[in-house]
């Protein structure tokens, strides 16, 4: 067989480069499995020269190792550790400095489609309708077949104001979707909401855990004081995490010095470390909620579940992701960067966060079954109140949340709201009492007539409320503010709502753990 020199020397730097990384840790291993492993690499490098020497097409030698890297990656780890491009680390940094260009989602690639993971609110993801779950399997009329999370991205972003198509397939609904979405600038604001929600019950919205959160949430937890709250609901949902820092650091708001947080585990003794508080800043003892659903993940899971393990909060909604991994990035020649897991979360009570997980399996796990989690999983918080593992964190209290039908869908994907808003203050002056009559929305209703959207009279009769809510959301929200939207939109949000008549029936911590104790799940006639 003939061979290049140069090739020769690739063949042998990889060669040289396996044995290197396994000659330190083959001590844990028997004589057998070291001479398997040295066999397999052997196999690994004829299957090379074979196909140097003899392969039909001229492959360059760069393409082959990297895809020989991301296989081995791919098929035998978690979707969490990645091989990282120099632009795929900026990517990374810049992200929890609160600022980044886009269309305001993180994705993954679990199967043979990337999924959108979150969706950070306020963004022009949000504002067209795409959620979390939902799978891009077009972007611009291209399939996303097989793509990588970072061919996705690169084909996602572009500059400020330009449009994009990105077609969907969402649990429920038979057909794609496809959302027109305007990318932007996104920049992000770990609070933006902070207000009373009703009479005395404040109400703080996080949508991610960046390098101000701490920062933000203890300015929050200020002026709610002032305003003499006896009640506190803090939002979580679809929190997709962040910084570990500051997810203690959050934490410490509610609990005093010294107090166990978080602790790490892996196969390695030197990625186990425990994270404690380390103020006595213990916000006032007042009932809390805390809301979370399947999108909350990672640093917003140590947050909810530390506060459920102290009994400090009340943790209502949906079960949360699982993302309790930790991943240390390894550089790499040729400046490349390997991100890898670890070690795995633990909170307080033992239970640990993540929530293992398959390719194949991906999209059927966000939920746990209750019941197989009571009977497999069952903890006990510092006042001896029984919570469940099993990945994830279990909320005190099950509430489901509102899906929206095909009509919903269609009139949100085209950004209706938003462009009938615009129409609508360019011609007119509006207050802070503004509401929507039924002559504005019979106007709508006339623009999505004008927009081809089809439904029936049972689907208009389901979202008539919904619309008209959301309509004047949008214009509110364009006139006064993301804050002033919210506190419109949020009449439509049964776990908020039910969240808020919580507290209104049950003014103590106490009192809200004892009806928990005999509420798996909760409707609002239950209250």
């Amino acid at each position: 067989m003939k061979f290049t020199t140069k090739k020769s020397i690739i063949i042998i730097l990889i060669l040289s480069l396996f044995i290197g990384f396994f000659a330190g840790r083959i001590t844990d291993a028997s004589a057998r499995d070291t001479k398997s492993l040295y066999s397999y690499m052997q196999l690994f490098t004829q299957v090379l020269k074979v196909i140097e020497d003899s392969y039909v097409d001229t492959l360059a030698p760069k393409d082959m190792i990297l895809n020989s890297i991301n296989g081995m990656i791919d098929e035998s780890m978690d979707p969490f550790t990645t091989l990282m491009t120099p632009e795929d680390f900026e990517e990374l940094r810049t992200s929890t400095k609160g600022k980044f260009g886009g269309l305001g989602i993180r994705i993954s690639s679990p199967g043979d489609y990337i999924t959108i993971n979150s969706v950070i609110e306020g963004t022009p993801a949000s504002q067209v309708g795409l959620i979390a779950g939902d799978k891009v399997i077009a972007v611009d009329g291209k399939s996303t077949k097989d793509w990588t999370t970072k061919k996705a991205a690169e084909n996602m972003r572009g500059p400020k104001d330009s449009k994009v198509i990105v077609t969907v397939r969402r649990e429920g609904i038979d057909e794609d979707i496809d959302f027109e979405v305007t990318r932007d600038i996104v920049k992000i604001k770990s609070i933006p909401y902070v207000y009373k929600i009703k009479d005395d019950i404040g109400y703080i919205r996080i949508v991610n855990f960046n390098s101000d959160t701490g920062r933000d949430l203890q300015n929050s937890l200020e002026e709610l004081k002032k305003q003499g709250i006896e009640g506190l609901i803090i939002d979580v949902r679809s929190n997709p995490g962040g910084l570990l820092s500051q997810a203690i650091e959050t934490v410490d708001h509610f609990l005093p010095k010294s107090e166990l947080v978080v602790y790490t585990q892996g196969r390695k003794n030197k990625f186990n470390r425990e994270y404690y508080t380390e103020n006595n800043y213990e916000f006032n003892d007042i009932p809390i909620v805390v809301l979370v659903n399947q999108a909350t993940a990672s640093a917003a899971e140590i947050f909810s579940g530390s506060l459920q393990d102290y009994d400090k909060a009340l943790v209502v909604g949906k079960n949360s992701f699982g993302k309790g991994s930790v991943q240390q990035l390894f550089r790499l020649p040729l400046n490349y960067g390997i991100k890898v897991t670890t070690s795995k979360y633990y909170i307080k009570s033992g239970r640990c966060i993540h929530k293992d997980r398959n390719k194949e399996a991906e999209e059927d796990s966000v939920q746990i079954d209750l019941k197989t989690r009571k009977e497999k999983h069952k903890y006990y918080t510092n006042n001896g109140r029984v919570v469940y593992g099993g990945g994830g964190i279990t909320p005190d209290i099950i509430i489901e949340q509102d899906t929206l039908n095909k009509f919903e869908i269609k009139v949100r994907s085209k950004n209706l709201f938003f462009k009938y808003a615009v129409d609508y203050l360019a011609d007119h002056e509006i207050d802070n009492d503004f509401n929507v009559t039924p002559e504005i929305f019979s106007d709508f209703v006339n623009y999505i007539d004008e927009n081809d959207i089809e439904y029936t009279e049972a689907q208009f009769a389901e979202g008539k409320n919904w619309l008209k809510n959301s309509l004047e959301a949008q214009i509110m929200s364009n006139k006064f503010g993301m804050e002033a939207g919210n506190k419109i939109s949020v009449r439509m949000d049964p776990q908020l709502q039910n969240a808020v008549q919580l507290l209104e029936k049950y003014n103590s911590a106490e009192k809200l753990f004892d009806f928990a104790a005999n509420h798996d799940s909760l409707n609002v006639e239950d209250l």
